[in-house]
């Protein structure tokens, strides 16, 4: 059976788990932070990151974006959650990509305030990465918005790019919430209500930090 490593606080593990539940992929679970013990972050993965999938044959593999794409090879295309080709494939890439790059820079602010000492702390610099992290959050708000009937992003059918914006919304609520104050987002913020409730993503929680 292949193993999961990383705590659902990792919003990038947390993707990759609630993808899995979603698929149908039995898979165990190590739950590792690597800030506790990176000893064993660095055993499991060159650059000591979560989440690390491993295959029933020892083979590992690192990175969200890396494991997702292997999943949705491994299930073949009537039941990925990324389109096959076209103009839906590069949607769900692209919005992807934009949940991603929020988490990214929404992570990068979180390590400026609780990683460096007080006064080492480059407010303009977290600033420009909140910025950032907002325009992907507006982008994602609007597609959510112009979908019809209140279908997921790309129709009917859930797909990656509503796993990633509904962790993605989760994960700063919870750690950066002056992004996602109350009315900014609504159709974004009603995505991942809908998502939340879904029994694949109750299974993974989000963590305490």
């Amino acid at each position: 059976m292949m193993k999961l490593v990383g705590r659902n606080l990792s919003p990038y593990t947390r993707r990759v788990a609630v993808a899995m539940t979603l698929l149908d992929v039995p898979h165990a679970r190590e739950y590792l932070s690597v800030t506790a013990d990176p000893e064993r972050g660095l055993e499991l993965n060159p650059v000591g990151r979560v989440p690390v999938l491993e295959l029933a044959d020892g083979e590992r593999l690192i990175e969200s974006a890396a494991i997702l794409d292997y999943l949705m090879e491994l299930v073949g295309p009537a039941k990925s959650l990324v389109p096959a080709h076209g103009r839906p494939r590069r949607d769900c890439i692209q919005l992807m990509a934009i949940g991603s790059g929020v988490l990214d820079k929404a992570v990068n602010a979180v390590y400026e305030l609780r990683r460096r000492p007080a006064d080492k702390v480059h407010e303009p610099w977290r600033q420009h990465l909140l910025r950032q992290a907002s325009g992907g959050l507006a982008a994602l708000d609007a597609r959510a918005a112009a979908a019809k009937n209140g279908h997921w992003l790309l129709g009917e059918q859930i797909s990656l790019a509503d796993v990633t914006a509904a962790v993605t919304v989760t994960f700063l609520r919870v750690m950066v919430p002056e992004l996602v104050t109350d009315g900014l987002y609504p159709a974004l913020y009603a995505l991942t209500g809908k998502a939340e409730s879904l029994p694949a993503f109750q299974a993974h929680p989000l963590e305490k930090p």
